[in-house]
């Protein structure tokens, strides 16, 4: 059995109309959103009782689709401007969230202690 779709034509969708993966890069993370929506009705029903704090993973999780969404949307606007070929824009696209998660994977306690502190330096001045 082979999987429903052809990748080829993915592809050439993404060279013929490179417009298609600006959209993805600024719509992705509300996908995310969309798929917690079941947790939502979940814990209102009271079947699920998420944690008080997010964890490492959780933190990196967040991370990634954070600086993802920022430098993904702005990265791919900017060269769909400048006329680089759909393909290569992917190839971009990739290799940037790759260095993205090697970055948080790498730096995921040290930037999770930067993020808390910053958390109570605000908590303490209100």
């Amino acid at each position: 059995m082979e999987l429903p779709f052809n990748i080829i034509d993915i592809l050439r969708s993404i060279e013929a109309q490179p417009g298609t993966l600006v959209v993805f890069a600024a719509f992705h993370p509300f996908g995310l959103i969309i798929l917690l929506i079941p947790l939502w009705i979940l814990r209102k029903v009271g079947l699920y009782k998420p944690a008080e704090n997010l964890g490492t993973f959780g933190f990196s999780v967040v991370c990634i689709m954070t600086i993802g969404w920022i430098f993904g949307f702005a990265s791919q606007i900017l060269l769909m401007f400048m006329g680089v070929s759909g393909l290569k824009m992917l190839m971009v696209y990739i290799s940037m969230y790759f260095c993205i998660i090697a970055f948080v994977i790498v730096n995921a306690t040290g930037l999770q202690k930067k993020f808390d502190q910053e958390q109570l330096k605000k908590k303490s001045v209100t």
